[in-house]
Order: structure tokens, then C-alpha cells, then sequence
């Protein structure tokens, strides 16, 4: 089998996507993926990520590639959990004080940044609808945040997913109540679980 066929296999198995980097581990030049994306079998869809052109395009996915540091944030973060029912127009990511990140992407992105103690509470990852796997906040490290007063999300958005998690099988209100605490939001996630729950 030669190098391109292997891409070609790699993309098959793996949601028609491949990075510089996952070519490189598997002994592949990168004059092949240059190659095929200039006679067209692949798509750049960011720096070091390609996709097969047949394959539907997944942003989120591409935004985790080139940021890797990043972690959905927010209303990106309750769109992954299927929370809100509305594709943000805006992604938000959230990287460790110092880093200085280069915000010129072709993808509308708000990048927050905290101090590495805050930044590193509650990482998990869940799929995109691309279904490839992401680095986002937990729910409830994500309840918390839509409601800081620092760029806080709308009423609306708020609402819903104050909803959906009351719904949820699987919640850990303990877990809730201690990051509450932490981000000072503790008196309205007591107001919003006393009413629904």
C-alpha cells in the first residue's frame, strides 16, 4: 500500500479527517498531503488539518485543531451537550493566562482567557455533530459560567439550560454547588435548582 492509499484508509476510519501531525506519526511525507490537496483529494481545513472534500466540513473540530490548548466555553459548550437549541454564531473558547493566542481565524471565535486554576476546572470532551471529540467543560462548570457577570449569556439561553439540567439523569448537583462556589454564583444556581427541581 502507498502513502496516499493509507491517508485514504486513515480518512475512512476516521470521520474523513487527518492532521499533519497523525500523517507524521504514521511515517507519511507531507509533500503527500501537499500533494493531494493541490490535485484536489484534500481539503485544508485549517493549518495541519485536511478532510476529504466529500467530506461536510466540521468547524468545531477544526477550531480544536489549531487551538489545542482552547476548551469550548459557554454557550459553545451547551450547544455540544444539545442544551440550547440554536447553533451559536460566535464559538467561544477559553485558554490559561499567559498565552497569547492569534485571533485571526477565519472562524468567528471570542477567545476568554484565566488563570491556569480556573482554566483547568471541570475539562471533559464530548463529539461534535461531525462527530469528532472536542475539549469542553462539563455541564456544570458550564451552568456556571453562562451566569458570571462577566460577559454573561442572554436570559433565554440561561433559562433553557437551567431546564435541561434539571431534566438530566446523570447531574451532579454536589459537583454543581461546589463549582458554584468557586466562580461566586452560588445564591442563583440555589434560586434556579430550588424552582426546578
Amino acid at each position: 500500500m502507498n502513502q496516499q492509499d493509507e491517508i485514504i484508509e486513515y480518512l475512512n476510519k476516521n470521520g474523513g479527517q487527518i492532521t499533519s501531525k497523525a500523517a507524521n506519526s504514521m511515517g507519511i511525507s507531507p509533500r503527500v498531503l501537499r500533494n493531494m490537496h493541490s490535485h484536489g483529494q484534500l481539503e485544508k481545513l485549517a493549518p495541519g488539518v485536511y478532510i476529504d472534500p466529500l467530506e461536510f466540513g466540521d468547524d468545531i473540530a477544526a477550531l480544536q485543531y489549531s487551538l489545542s490548548k482552547g476548551i469550548f466555553f459557554k454557550d459553545t459548550a451547551l450547544f455540544l451537550y444539545g442544551m440550547i437549541d440554536r447553533t451559536p454564531s460566535t464559538y467561544e473558547m477559553n485558554f490559561p493566562l499567559p498565552y497569547a493566542y492569534s485571533t485571526k481565524k477565519d472562524a468567528p471565535l471570542k477567545i476568554y482567557r484565566q488563570k491556569k486554576e480556573l482554566y483547568e476546572i471541570g475539562i471533559t470532551s464530548t463529539k461534535t455533530p461531525g462527530g469528532h471529540l472536542v475539549k469542553v467543560y462539563n455541564i456544570e462548570r458550564t451552568l456556571c459560567d453562562i451566569l458570571r457577570t462577566r460577559d454573561r449569556s442572554d436570559a433565554e439561553t440561561i433559562k433553557q439550560a437551567m431546564s435541561s439540567y434539571a431534566q438530566q439523569k446523570g447531574k451532579n448537583l454536589r459537583q454543581l454547588m461546589g463549582y458554584a462556589r468557586t466562580f461566586k454564583v452560588e445564591k442563583e444556581i440555589r434560586t434556579y435548582m430550588e424552582v426546578l427541581l
